[in-house]
């Protein structure tokens, strides 16, 4: 399975996954202009079978509406965050960004804890903190952890739904139980360990 990382071009530098297995493709967290994504996947010649996004946040969501039609595939979410999609169209203005719509949840994953979606099997870790809806999700020692969890930092707790004692929670008592080599992808910066985070991230220790 490849990984590959696209940093977005708007304010918010969040980082957007393109995990492709013999041609197939999920796209997770879709943070970028939707025509800069949409040439980054043609030019690996792969089939999207779904959008993904670990929360509602804007920054996460930004080009989901135009992939899922252009691509003709399922949007999942976790729908406690459902009230994040009310506030697209007012956030884009506030940040000066364009509004490509908002996407509406095709598979829910609130009560999920794994799934099977096209070639694609994955297990869900619900990581509540950062926002209420939070999850993370994982393929084999491949951890995509959204804005739970940074390379030695977490992510904010103080927008709406976000609570800091319910993140760390969120992390000690469920991603540091995974293997210590598991790769972090996160929502934001470098990717990183659960080894690495465990020994040396100032914020749970």
């Amino acid at each position: 399975m490849i990984v590959i990382q696209h940093t977005s071009h708007t304010v918010f530098q969040e980082n957007t996954y393109l995990i492709i297995d013999n041609k197939k493709a999920l796209v997770i967290d879709p943070g970028d202009d939707p025509g800069m994504l949409i040439k980054k996947i043609e030019s690996e010649k792969c089939t999207v079978q779904a959008v993904m996004a670990t929360h509602g946040h804007i920054d996460h969501i930004f080009a989901a509406k135009p992939l899922c039609e252009q691509y003709d595939c399922p949007f999942i979410m976790n729908s406690t965050d459902r009230e994040w999609l009310k506030e697209m169209e007012k956030l884009s203005l506030n940040f000066g960004l364009p509004y490509y719509g908002t996407p509406v949840i095709d598979i829910d994953i609130a009560d999920k804890q794994e799934l099977k979606t096209g070639d694609f099997s994955f297990h869900i870790i619900h990581t509540p903190g950062h926002s209420q809806g939070s999850v993370c999700f994982l393929f084999d020692k491949k951890l995509f952890s959204g804005d739970t969890l940074f390379y030695h930092s977490v992510g904010r707790c103080d927008l709406p739904g976000g609570d800091g004692k319910v993140l760390r929670k969120s992390v000690r008592e469920k991603l540091f139980n995974l293997p210590d080599e598991t790769t972090v992808y996160p929502g934001h910066m470098a990717e990183t360990t659960i080894k690495e985070e465990k020994t040396n991230n100032p914020f749970l220790q």
